[in-house]
């Protein structure tokens, strides 16, 4: 085979070969995050029969996956059978700012769930059942449970990605109005603390499964509170954060939690969702990959704000705002309508 990939893509034929390699170069970048190549060249280069020896690997065929990732701009070879980092390999280390290692390994390893259950993503299309399921006879949640280090993994890349918006939330809207904010599935916290340190007036509460919240990062004004948002959430809060939950469950299953936060909410209180909206164009996206994504892997889906309006009306809530953020998200104020 001897087309080049390198080349601008000028014919339908080179797009779709160019799609086929990305499943080759996106394994074999997994494999280098697997060996954590990476941070064995964070020090010096170093000799392939050196990079061998400690990741207990066969040189010829570590060789063979580094020549074609250098092709790609991961890893260098500054000299014969030498190997360095380069600034893309640089975010497959573990433990530097932005790292991509957790993010490559939750995605694309083996064992880790998603990998697997992308491969039957086929049955998904034509059933509409969730192909993760069907794969791994389990859900995705559960699948975590019974593999705690893939789990560890696949939290950890999360985190980080809510990192990068964290700040961008906190900074697109005016928090003040709400002086206690709860955040439901909020993690270790890392988006209520930027709120509250961009808004000194506001407490937070924050919420998540008893094991997660063991984690969770310390702050004067934040109270941490383990649970089930399926059973119950906490009341008194002015506002409630759901920040890329809404989009991981089924529609029946995102109407029962809105509904429990719903039963939680106080006269007055604000239901707040943080998701990416798919726009009503052709245009490429990542919020339409992510859609299939959800299909696949954990049986949700994303939406258009009016998906989003209709959800939340099946709800009894009533969408009345959407503010951007410099980044992928929105976010979507809504109101509960007064019971009868």
């Amino acid at each position: 085979m001897s087309k080049n990939t390198s080349v601008p893509l000028s014919t339908p034929h080179e797009q779709i070969f160019a799609i086929t390699v990305g499943f080759w170069q996106s394994r074999a970048l997994a494999v280098a995050a697997e060996l954590e190549l990476a941070d064995l060249l964070a020090a010096e280069p170093l000799h392939i029969d050196v990079l061998a020896s400690r990741t207990n690997t066969h040189a010829p065929s570590l060789f063979r996956l580094l020549r074609a990732l250098e092709s790609l701009g991961i890893f260098s070879q500054i000299s014969p059978l030498v190997f360095t980092n380069t600034p893309s390999s640089e975010c497959l280390r573990k433990n530097v700012p932005n790292t991509e290692w957790a993010w490559v390994r939750a995605q694309l390893s083996v064992g880790g769930g998603v990998y697997e259950g992308w491969s039957g993503l086929g049955a998904s299309i034509k059933t509409g059942d969730t192909a993760f399921d069907q794969v791994l006879g389990c859900g995705f949640w559960e699948y975590y449970r019974r593999n705690p280090e893939a789990g560890t993994i696949f939290n950890e890349a999360m985190r980080l990605i809510g990192k990068h918006n964290s700040p961008e939330v906190a900074q697109a809207y005016d928090w003040n109005q709400f002086p206690v904010i709860a955040d439901i599935g909020g993690g270790i916290g890392g988006l209520l603390v930027d709120i509250l340190d961009a808004h000194p007036s506001c407490r937070g509460l924050l919420f998540d499964e008893p094991k997660v919240i063991q984690q969770a990062i310390s702050h004067e004004r934040l109270q941490p509170i383990g649970g089930d948002f399926f059973q119950t959430v906490p009341t008194g809060a002015d506002a409630y954060i759901l920040r890329w939950i809404i989009h991981d469950w089924s529609e029946a299953d995102a109407v029962a939690l809105l509904g429990k936060v719903r039963e939680a909410m106080k006269p007055g209180a604000r239901l707040i969702l943080l998701e990416e909206l798919i726009p009503e164009v052709r245009d490429l996206v990542p919020g339409k990959w992510i859609d299939v994504l959800m299909l696949a892997i954990t049986g949700g889906r994303e939406r258009t704000k009016n998906e989003y309006s209709e959800l939340l009306s099946a709800a009894s809530f009533e969408l009345e705002e959407v503010v951007p953020t410099t980044g992928p998200l929105s976010i979507l104020i809504a109101q509960a309508r007064e019971r009868v």
